[in-house]
C-alpha cells in the first residue's frame, strides 16, 4: 500500500512539471531525488506479489464460485419453470375432469327426473284405470245383486204361479240391462287389455302395478263370465216363460 501512495506521488509530481521538458537537467535531478526517497526492499515486491497473487486466485475462485452458483441457479430457475408447467397442466387436468364430472352429474339428475316424470305420469294413468276398473266391478256386482234378488222374485212368482205380464216386462228389462252390462264389462275388458298391452310395450311398470293389474283383469273375465252365465241362465228361463 506505501508503495502505491509513492508511485501515486510520484505520478502526481511528474504530472504538475508540464511545463519542464523530460530530458530537462532540473526535471531529472527532481525525478531521482524523490524516487531515492521511496526505494522499497526487494522482500516488500515479493510479498507485494505473493499478496497480488493470492488475490487473483481468490478472484479466480469466487468467479468460479459465482459461475457455479448462477449455474445452479438457472438450473432452479428451469426446475421451478418445469414445475410451473407441470402445476398448470395438473391444474387443466383438474379443470376437466371437474367439468367432465359435473356434465356426468346433470345428465344423470335430467335423466332421473325425466324417468320420476315418466314414472309419475304412468301411475296416475293406472290410477286413474284402476278407478275406472273399480266403478266397472261396483257396477257389476250391483247389477249381479239385483239379478239375485229378480231371480229370487221370479223363483217365488214361478212357484206361485202368479207371473204377470208386467213382470215379464221387467224381466224383459233385467235381461237388457244384463245384456248391457255384459256390452259394457267387454268394452271395459278391452280397454284394459289395450291398456295392459300398451304399458308392457313401455316397459316402464312395476312388478307389484303389473300384478295388481293382471288381478283386476282376471276379476273382470270372471265378472264377465259370470254375467255370461246369469244372462244364459236368464235367457233360458225368459224362454220358458214365453
Amino acid at each position: 500500500a506505501s508503495v502505491a501512495v509513492a508511485l501515486t506521488v510520484v505520478g502526481a509530481g511528474l504530472a504538475s512539471q508540464t511545463e519542464v521538458k523530460a530530458d530537462h537537467p532540473s526535471y531529472t535531478a527532481a525525478k531521482d531525488e524523490v524516487l531515492s526517497k521511496f526505494s522499497v526492499p526487494g522482500y516488500l515486491w515479493q510479498r507485494q506479489r505473493e499478496e497480488i497473487d493470492e488475490l487473483k486466485s481468490e478472484k479466480e475462485r469466487l468467479e468460479t464460485n459465482l459461475q457455479g452458483k448462477e449455474s445452479d441457479l438457472q438450473k432452479k430457475e428451469q426446475e421451478l419453470e418445469n414445475l410451473n408447467d407441470d402445476v398448470k397442466k395438473l391444474k387443466d387436468e383438474v379443470e376437466l375432469g371437474r367439468n367432465a364430472e359435473l356434465n356426468r352429474l346433470n345428465e344423470e339428475r335430467h335423466d332421473h327426473d325425466k324417468r320420476e316424470a315418466e314414472r309419475k305420469a304412468l301411475e296416475d294413468k293406472l290410477a286413474d284405470k284402476q278407478e275406472h276398473l273399480n266403478g266397472a266391478l261396483r257396477y257389476i256386482n250391483e247389477k249381479e245383486a239385483e239379478r239375485k234378488e229378480k231371480e229370487a222374485e221370479q223363483k217365488k212368482l214361478k212357484e206361485e204361479k202368479q207371473i204377470s205380464d208386467a213382470s215379464r216386462q221387467g224381466l224383459r228389462r233385467d235381461l237388457d240391462a244384463s245384456r248391457e252390462a255384459k256390452k259394457q264389462v267387454e268394452k271395459d275388458l278391452a280397454n284394459l287389455t289395450a291398456e295392459l298391452d300398451k304399458v308392457k310395450e313401455e316397459k316402464q311398470i312395476s312388478d307389484a302395478s303389473r300384478q295388481g293389474l293382471r288381478r283386476d283383469l282376471d276379476a273382470s273375465r270372471e265378472a264377465k263370465k259370470q254375467v255370461e252365465a246369469d244372462l244364459a241362465a236368464l235367457t233360458a228361463e225368459h224362454q220358458k216363460l214365453k
